[in-house]
């Protein structure tokens, strides 16, 4: 019979499963940034949540499933600084959207880059991790939520309609994640202007073709 939980630990999930299950993977999380996946136990993690450790496998099966959880969920929340750029479509300019993706995005890969190398030094979890994201939903990743935005400018107009979006995205990404994983290797040091000058190049490449004078 699963044991009751804290009555503090109550009080602030009211008992809802999800609630609790997600009280758990911030735990989790804490301890991973504090002691490292390899010291984050299943003991260490109950007692940052201040839970029995028996009460763990009442919500996860096991611990490498409880930290891809733990990992897969703070890579979701700290995709939310960015959660409102679909909004931004028709504002400001594209490049400037772009820009202020970039700018919002970078802390968040600033932590998640050196936990990824981690999590690709174990391969079990790795596997792990790659099997829950699959099956979870990824709509607010933050890829899908620049793809989102590119969408909503060329249903617009702004950009080229025959740009290919999601491919527009993807390189974004992967220039932000490209200085997040320099500034990781360097220290720190980081050259802002150097990424505001390939982010403009994309956003110029997606409107090129609405500047171009008509063809006679």
């Amino acid at each position: 019979m699963p044991r009751p939980l804290p009555a503090h630990v109550q009080k602030a999930t009211g008992g809802d499963t999800r609630a609790v299950r997600e009280h758990i993977l911030d735990a989790a999380y804490q301890v991973i940034v504090a002691r490292g996946l390899s010291g984050a136990s299943t003991r260490a993690i109950a007692a940052e949540a201040d839970i029995g450790a028996g009460t763990l496998y009442n919500y996860f099966d096991n611990r490498l499933q409880l930290l891809a959880h733990a990992i897969l969920r703070r890579i979701e929340l700290l995709s939310r600084p960015v959660g409102d750029l679909p909004e931004r479509a028709g504002k400001y300019t594209v490049a400037a959207n772009l820009r202020y993706f970039a700018r919002r995005i970078s802390p968040t890969l600033d932590e998640l880059v050196p936990l990824g190398a981690a999590a690709f030094s174990d391969p079990e979890l790795l596997s792990v991790m790659r099997n829950e994201h699959a099956n979870g939903e990824s709509v607010h990743s933050s890829i899908n939520i620049l793809s989102r935005y590119l969408l909503a400018e060329q249903q617009l107009g702004r950009i080229s309609a025959i740009a290919d979006y999601r491919a527009a995205a993807a390189i974004v990404f992967r220039i932000c994640h490209d200085q997040a994983f320099h500034r990781y290797l360097q220290g720190g040091s980081q050259r802002p202007e150097v990424l505001t000058r390939e982010i403009d190049f994309v956003a110029n490449a997606l409107t090129a073709s609405l500047r171009s004078e008509p063809k006679e």
